[in-house]
């Protein structure tokens, strides 16, 4: 029995420059979705999908090392060995480098055969991870709405290389949101995939429900977003006065 689409028209009230992109990894090819013909790095992939009808990708498209975090091949030795990254002085020495392939996000070896891709507008499938790409203000509304019924903080995750793996797969193997500032990864910034200074905010399918909620429930443009400093000050001012007068009434009922 197919599911039942979720209503993603709360994502249209932040009015995005670039659409929000759906992904879903699968083991079969999926239905109604054409492949991609020309091969590109995962890390340019959202972006495609972005102006882009859906599409999806497998192994003999990739041109990185989506493969290995995919769990489609085994690693190559010169990449793992961090070779690579100490010869083009990211990293000190090669140990550095290699350090990382310890802890970076993987798929489980053949769990993964297949990625599809989706601008929110044309979503067929229930996205793994919905990646946004935002600037200043939209992100504060986004990690906002993260915590604003539970309290949750928000943290980033990442390193200067490998970034699509913190991008696409830690929000879904650990099921927590993760972001990122375009022109922190060399790898995107040596690409062009997008200018720099902008949030790319990956939400996975364990908190979009929660998120898209307080998004509809909360208020989206508080008071200390407009006032000045002594405005916002006194404002507060106010209402601590206003609180404790309400708590020395109740003491004294």
């Amino acid at each position: 029995m197919a599911k039942k689409l979720r209503d993603y028209s709360i994502f249209n009230r932040f009015n995005f420059e670039r659409k929000p992109v759906g992904v879903k990894f699968l083991i079969t090819k999926p239905e109604g979705i054409k492949r991609r013909g020309k091969g590109l790095n995962f890390c340019e992939m959202f972006k495609e999908a972005q102006t882009s009808e859906p599409f999806y990708v497998g192994e003999e498209d990739f041109e990185c090392i989506e493969p290995m975090i995919l769990g489609m091949k085994d690693p190559e030795p010169i990449l793992v060995s961090g070779y690579v990254g100490e010869r083009e002085n990211i990293y000190s020495e090669a140990r550095a480098n290699r350090k990382i392939y310890q802890y970076l996000p993987k798929m489980i070896k053949g769990s993964v055969r297949y990625v599809a891709f989706a601008p929110i507008d044309q979503l067929t499938f229930d996205p793994d991870v919905l990646i946004i790409t935002a600037n200043l203000d939209q992100a504060r509304t986004i990690l906002r709405a993260l915590g604003y019924s539970s309290g949750e903080n928000w943290s980033s995750q990442g390193t200067p290389v490998a970034a699509c793996t913190w991008l696409y797969l830690y929000p879904v193997l650990s099921g927590k949101l993760n972001f990122t500032i375009t022109g922190l990864s060399f790898g995107m910034q040596s690409l062009k995939v997008l200018p720099e200074g902008l949030f790319l905010i990956s939400i996975p399918w364990q908190l979009l429900p929660e998120i898209m909620e307080n998004l509809q429930d909360m208020d989206w443009n508080l008071p200390m977003k407009g006032g000045t400093r002594d405005e916002n000050r006194e404002r507060v001012q106010k209402l601590f006065k206003q609180f404790r007068q309400e708590l020395a009434k109740d003491r004294n009922q």
